[in-house]
């Protein structure tokens, strides 16, 4: 039975309040662990928006990014261009006389049911062609289909292709232009599958014209004409006819490109300049920013906007940012002129993707013994120096915010650990007190019994 607070009004809830008086004390390890929690959260956060940074300069060091071109075609569509990053700008007019074809046989109709069908007759086909001659076997089980099937097993090696319409055998180069090609079988094989008297189609070569030159060509993709340019002729013109190519510069991709990397460095500043806030120091209750007055992170923001400012030591036509149309202002906050970078596109786009990323040689030198040291090359450039820069933050190996976050993970394991020891000595704390009172209670009844029994001797108690 227990008895703890029958006599000494000593109960389990005198317990829980004397407990629970000395529990307050646990708010300042849990507040502590709250604190270490937040402030790892916010470099956790950052490390993302560093991370996108990273991948936004990985975006503006691609030469494609700047030097890029689009087409534009003016008249009849008789043809499709895309443009490498090495077309010239200009304008080009196209006239397309004839197209490629490819040498055909088409043989004449086979009798039987299906083209799975057993034709019942055997022999070797002979196919030829300037490669050379290359023999098919035909068998008494072979139908249509499987004839095509070897046919076109073999087509890697004959550069014959073979298909089946409305029951005909039609055997194609696989080559455009004028291609020799011809068969020939033993026996009656060749009359067997309608290759007798076969419809033969030479191939033709493309002609075609680009501002007045004529050209040929075997074959409908076209990308040895005018640098940078690939052509697929799909028409061709009628009369006078004809399809005028505009290549520009691609603004749209070059302004899109810089100016997500603007939008994502100033994502990244507000954030940081959040969480150094220092609030209002006068107030009482003032609310800081959860990384407010960290040194490494002071640093980075600095850092960041000194770099977004940094001359480049090349000469060229840009060496800033500013040059791009980028300012800083006095805030840190970064704005873009896309005015300005067209311009600078339109004058030299070679020097808009250089200033981001080039390649620069190391020349030869001789180290500390006199060996020589062989010349190597480098990445230079504003997005290959910002890059790097922040890989020392985001590292998943090595990297500073790593680094933090290794030991916010020990500094909460430790509070944990004391939170866990204080709740250990709160709960023998606990045992203690309910031993104590109950051996209290148990004193003071074993008092009264034998004070009972006392006052029963004296016959007190009779009274």
């Amino acid at each position: 039975m227990n008895i703890m607070g029958m006599y000494s009004g000593m109960d389990m809830s005198m317990v829980e309040q004397l407990i629970q008086a000395e529990s307050s004390r646990k708010v300042k390890f849990t507040q502590k662990k709250e604190q270490y929690t937040q402030s790892q959260n916010a470099w956790k956060d950052l490390n993302t928006r560093l991370d996108s940074l990273y991948k936004r300069l990985d975006d503006v060091r691609k030469t494609e990014s700047f030097n890029s071109k689009t087409v534009e075609l003016t008249g009849e569509e008789n043809l499709t261009v895309t443009a490498d990053e090495g077309a010239a700008t200009g304008e080009y007019r196209v006239q397309i006389q004839q197209l490629a074809t490819q040498t055909r046989l088409t043989g004449d109709r086979v009798p039987t049911d299906s083209i799975h069908s057993e034709l019942s007759f055997s022999g070797d086909l002979t196919l030829t062609t300037g490669a050379g001659s290359f023999n098919v076997t035909v068998e008494a089980a072979d139908s249509l289909k499987s004839i095509s099937d070897k046919i076109n097993g073999q087509t890697e090696e004959t550069g014959v292709k073979a298909s089946i319409v409305d029951n005909r055998l039609v055997l194609s180069h696989n080559e455009y232009g004028p291609q020799d090609l011809s068969v020939s079988g033993t026996g009656t094989l060749t009359s067997d599958l309608g290759l007798d008297a076969a419809t033969a189609v030479q191939g033709k070569s493309a002609l075609f014209t680009v501002d007045g030159l004529a050209i040929e060509r075997t074959t409908n993709t076209i990308d040895d004409v005018i640098e940078g340019l690939s052509f697929e002729l799909t028409n061709i013109h009628e009369g006078s006819e004809e399809t005028k190519i505009s290549v520009t510069e691609d603004m749209d991709k070059a302004a899109e490109t810089l100016e997500k990397f603007v939008e994502q460095y100033n994502s990244t500043q507000g954030y940081i300049k959040t969480q150094l806030d220092v609030g209002d120091p006068s107030a009482e209750n003032n609310k800081t920013g959860k990384l407010s007055g960290d040194g490494t992170l002071m640093r980075l923001q600095s850092n960041l906007r000194k770099m977004m400012t940094k001359q480049s030591t090349s000469a060229s036509s840009v060496s800033s940012l500013a040059d791009l149309g980028v300012e800083i202002s006095r805030d840190g906050t970064a704005s873009f002129d896309r005015e300005k970078l067209e311009e600078q596109i339109n004058s030299d786009p070679n020097a808009v993707s250089d200033f981001f990323s080039r390649t620069e040689t190391v020349p030869e030198t001789a180290d500390a013994n006199g060996d020589i040291v062989p010349a190597t090359t480098k990445k230079v450039g504003f997005s290959e120096d910002m890059r790097s820069f922040v890989d020392e933050y985001i590292s998943s190996s090595l990297g500073i915010i790593k680094t933090r976050n290794d030991t916010y993970d020990r500094m909460i394991r430790d509070v944990d650990d004391r939170i866990s020891q204080f709740e250990d000595r709160l709960e023998a704390k606990k045992a203690r007190y309910i031993r104590e009172f109950t051996a209290l209670d148990t004193a003071m009844m074993q008092a009264e019994s034998q004070l009972e029994q006392m006052y029963s001797q004296l016959g007190m108690g009779q009274e």
